[in-house]
């Protein structure tokens, strides 16, 4: 008996501890970030299972936030600023975070409300030092990145981007005049980089031309060191076939002088010239014919020393016959 009332209660206290662990815990969802406070310390819980009423779910994600407001440009000229900026909680300023938010889920949200005021004070102080026409986006997004990179964790906050969408004056007047003046200058810088086009074209032009006719020149260069290589060639070949030919020239003249010689020393010789032997064999054909041996083919000094020879060889030629 006693043992089973042991297991009844040992049931019980089991299913109340279910229970209270069912009710008082909950599982930290992965865009949430755990935090509890332990001797005056913000700390972060990174378990899965977190007891609630001893914590506080504040949202990971990241949250925008648009301003809308006015402000004024050097000479009290109002003008109207429009922005956005996104931030997101910083795991690493938990305790400002807690500081500037207040320990509720809303925190990210009002440390972000009090991030706007900064902003704009920042910004209301950054237009007072310029003229309306020198104010633009992008300078003032410059600025207030850099303030709130510098900041954000005294906030809590991390600051992810900031997107200045309109700076413009109130005053209609300006505005459309300010307007003109951004046209005109459009226009200006329009005609600038079209005239800009216009000379870059005419100088790689010029530059192309200047190529061109250097690489023609180049060709014509090389043309006519072709053709002079050619004219040497060619006059090489002529100068060549001159000293042959008066080699060979002076090879017959030697010949001729070493028959002649021949000639002088046995004239008997003679009679073995292709001349003299026509000469014999028509004699020996026609009887009663003349055969008439032409000497002009033999050069003129050689016709004067030899016909004296000749004409005794054909006497004793024709008397035998």
């Amino acid at each position: 008996m006693e043992f089973a009332m042991g297991v009844i209660i040992l049931l019980v206290v089991l299913v109340v501890v279910i229970l209270i662990f069912l009710f008082e815990f909950r599982q930290r969802r992965p865009d949430e970030i755990i935090l509890s406070d332990s001797g005056g310390k913000i700390r972060r819980r990174k378990g899965r299972y977190y007891p609630r009423h001893f914590s506080l779910a504040v949202p990971a994600t990241i949250y925008s936030l648009t301003q809308e407001f006015e402000s004024e440009a050097k000479g009290k000229l109002p003008v109207k600023i429009k922005l956005v900026f996104t931030i997101a909680a910083s795991e690493d300023h938990l305790d400002a975070l807690v500081r500037s938010g207040g320990w509720n889920k809303n925190m990210v949200q009002k440390a972000a409300e009090e991030t706007a005021l900064l902003i704009q004070a920042v910004t209301r102080e950054f237009c007072e030092r310029y003229e309306i026409d020198d104010l633009s986006g992008e300078a003032l997004r410059l600025h207030l990145q850099k303030v709130l990179e510098k900041e954000c964790p005294k906030f809590g906050l991390q600051f992810v981007s900031l997107s200045v969408q309109g700076v413009e004056p109130l005053d209609a007047e300006i505005a459309e005049a300010m307007r003109q003046q951004e046209a005109a200058r459009i226009r200006e810088k329009t005609e600038k980089v079209d005239q800009a086009a216009r000379l870059e074209a005419t100088r790689v032009k010029l530059e192309t031309d200047e190529k061109i006719k250097a690489m023609e020149h180049q060709l014509q260069l090389k043309e006519f060191e072709l053709q002079q290589q050619a004219q040497e060639k060619e006059a090489e070949l002529a100068r060549y076939r001159v000293e042959q030919e008066l080699e060979r020239r002076k090879m017959q003249w030697e010949m001729e002088q070493k028959e002649l010689q021949a000639f002088e020393q046995h004239p008997e010789l003679l009679l073995l010239s292709p001349q003299l032997a026509r000469l014999a064999e028509a004699s020996q054909q026609l009887k009663n014919a003349r055969t008439i041996v032409s000497l002009a083919g033999l050069d003129q000094q050689k016709s004067g020393q030899l016909v004296e020879t000749l004409e005794a060889v054909i006497r004793k030629v024709f008397k035998k016959d």
